[in-house]
């Protein structure tokens, strides 16, 4: 087909009218030879369209999702009492469960978190209310994960106490949970330099804490503890000893 501009203005009446889309980068994918000869006969894509009659603000394809438009709907979602929680959001196959998907978008929050707090919320209280089960805290871990967040059992009781409370809570330890959400979990143990007086503090420090210093206890929830305490010590028992915690069955003294 030799085109012409009268040609040309033709055909794009024809697609507008039938409501076709116009903007370029559909233009480029479906009529790259209509394309082409728009932009020769009349020095830009654009300007074709315009001879055309069409207002070509009309046929550019702007993104759906603005930041403007999610903050919206989690102020809405908030007002109606929904959970925000990430584990939960990411669930919804509604408007809101899309909104949330979008937001990770890089033009646009990043994360859900920045999202949230761009709503004016705080993700942390949000986090800390949710209501957690074996699937919550797989899902977590494995949103973290991916994320590239540092994950050891002592980085994670810092930062977000009630999700490693949940995951001791549903899978008795926390190596259990993680390789419950497929980590492994020696990628994520922070190397520790032990020595004697080390052994002393943490044992104290747990002590105080209310942990539970059985020697089985200690082996399953402090491995790095237990084995640190057997090198320096000769077994837990007598580190427990000599950190003055006395401990008789069920429970400490």
């Amino acid at each position: 087909m030799a085109w012409t501009r009268d040609r040309i203005i033709g055909e794009l009446k024809r697609l507008h009218r039938l409501g076709k889309n116009i903007s370029y980068n559909q233009m480029a994918r479906t009529h790259q030879a209509l394309l082409s000869a728009a932009a020769y006969h009349f020095g830009s894509y654009r300007k074709a369209v315009q001879q055309a009659g069409v207002d070509y603000a009309t046929v550019l394809r702007r993104p759906w999702w603005t930041r403007k438009k999610i903050i919206e709907l989690i102020k809405k979602a908030r007002r109606h009492g929904l959970d925000l929680h990430w584990s939960a959001i990411s669930r919804r196959r509604d408007l809101l469960g899309r909104a949330a998907l979008a937001s990770l978008q890089a033009r646009l929050f990043g994360k859900w978190s920045r999202a949230l707090h761009a709503a004016g919320l705080d993700a942390d209280e949000i986090s800390r209310y949710q209501r957690w089960d074996r699937n919550t805290v797989i899902f977590e871990l494995k949103s973290r994960a991916q994320e590239g967040e540092p994950m050891s059992s002592g980085t994670l009781q810092k930062k977000d106490a009630a999700l490693h409370a949940a995951a001791v809570r549903y899978f008795a330890n926390y190596d259990t949970a993680l390789r419950a959400a497929k980590l492994e979990p020696g990628r994520f143990r922070q190397r520790r330099k032990w020595d004697a007086a080390a052994v002393l503090r943490e044992i104290r420090a747990e002590k105080k804490g209310g942990a539970r210093l059985s020697d089985s206890s200690v082996r399953r929830e402090k491995p790095a503890l237990y084995g640190a305490a057997a090198r320096w010590f000769g077994s837990f028992s007598a580190a427990r000893a000599k950190a003055g915690v006395r401990f008789v069955r069920g429970g400490k003294r």
